[in-house]
């Protein structure tokens, strides 16, 4: 229940920070809703592919000419270990380790100030200080928050003025320098840092996967900056949805149930090499692989798919391409009947492998004095890789 209700406040806090279009965007999506599940039709013609071929397969599809969608020469594709139909479970009795967990989040002075007051009465674990401005909080299913005094007051920083967005994944420069709250530091340093504390510390909580900074938005605090760092998880070189919050939509109104979630930790670092704040909203999550794939639709043809498929777009750029697995909740169908739908409880996650097409929105398309809480927006298609359904979002 706790989940479903964090994950629906996101989502709304998501949804409702998308803005208005110029007209001539409208245009070009104005053929296309946001889809439900569709197979492709058996003309489309995907070429399959083995697994082992799909980094050869990328350097030539990523040079070719699709038509009304270019291309980003930024896309860093790499050649996954395998791939999977998966499934994904939360981890169990993690707030029973809430005080040893302490010590990767909080420094010692702080932890001080905190150890003694927990606060067990809504089922999580909540240590917090209002007058010392410290919050650590833990739940059963691995979700983790953390507030120091240096961001107490701005919580997680989404009404904070964006700078920049850099994107870490692909082939972005990262050598701009900013000044932080104590130092000057540059978005490579703050990757670097990250990215290490990640592999050394925060992967003996959550061992079974990789974890690797995705983009770093740079917002203004106090007249000098902080960076938003957005990490992701990668299970075997395919990284898990960290984006998508989507409603379950049925009969055109939106339901209490997520049809996708997400899944990745947000940090935001004031003082050079520092974490100042946490959050996994969704917690820790535990993979199984229920069917390895041995051959799969090869990004060639999904983008050959994608130029047939959406003809009225004009001069569209692909961003990002990559292979990414959906998070689909499976909810407790049993005590939905009882207890009603909005609020029934998540037992799980199935996952798809998919291709996800990322189209990047500029910044100059939110109206004036609109903060875009993602940093950037963006446009996607999703292609199974198995069987060509497809699923795509345009509502900016």
């Amino acid at each position: 229940m706790k989940k479903q209700i964090l994950l629906m406040i996101a989502t709304i806090l998501f949804l409702t920070s998308c803005a208005k279009t110029p007209d001539e965007v409208k245009e070009d999506m104005s053929s296309y809703r946001n889809s439900q599940s569709s197979v492709s039709d058996e003309n489309s013609q995907f070429s399959y592919i083995k697994v082992s071929e799909l980094k050869n397969n990328a350097d030539i599809a990523l040079k070719k000419d699709y038509g009304q969608f270019s291309v980003s020469d930024k896309i860093n594709f790499v050649q996954p270990d395998s791939v999977n139909i998966m499934e994904f479970s939360d981890v169990v009795g993690f707030g029973e380790n809430a005080k040893e967990a302490m010590p990767y989040f909080l420094s010692e002075s702080l932890i001080d100030l905190v150890i003694d007051s927990p606060d067990t009465s809504n089922g999580n674990y909540i240590f917090r200080n209002e007058e010392e401005k410290i919050h650590y909080g833990v739940g059963d299913d691995g979700f983790i928050s953390m507030l120091t005094p240096q961001t107490f007051d701005i919580s997680f920083s989404n009404k904070q003025p964006v700078v920049k967005v850099y994107h870490a994944n692909r082939n972005d420069d990262l050598s701009d320098e900013y000044e932080l709250n104590d130092k000057t530091c540059s978005v490579q340093e703050a990757v670097d840092y990250i990215d290490n504390w990640l592999d050394t510390e925060y992967k003996k909580l959550s061992p079974d996967f990789d974890y690797n900074v995705n983009t770093v938005v740079v917002r203004e605090y106090n007249d000098k900056y902080l960076f938003q760092i957005i990490t992701e998880a990668t299970y075997e070189g395919v990284h898990i949805d960290n984006f998508t919050r989507q409603p379950k939509i049925q009969n055109g109104h939106q339901t209490g149930k997520m049809a996708y979630s997400d899944y990745g930790i947000e940090i935001q670092m004031v003082n050079k090499n520092s974490i100042d704040s946490f959050t996994n909203l969704s917690g820790i999550y535990i993979p199984s692989v229920k069917e390895t794939v041995q051959e799969v639709i090869s990004m060639e043809s999904a983008l050959s798919f994608c130029e047939k498929t959406f003809t009225d777009f004009k001069d569209v750029e692909i961003s990002d391409i990559r292979i990414m697995y959906t998070l689909q909740p499976v909810y407790n169908t049993d005590k939905e009947t009882i207890i009603g739908e909005k609020d029934v409880e998540v037992t799980g996650y199935s996952s798809r492998p998919v291709w996800e097409i990322i189209m990047d929105v500029p910044p100059e398309f939110l109206p004036e004095n609109k903060i875009n809480t993602r940093g950037v927006l963006r446009k996607y298609i999703y292609i199974d890789m198995i069987t060509g359904e497809y699923y795509y979002c345009f509502d900016i």
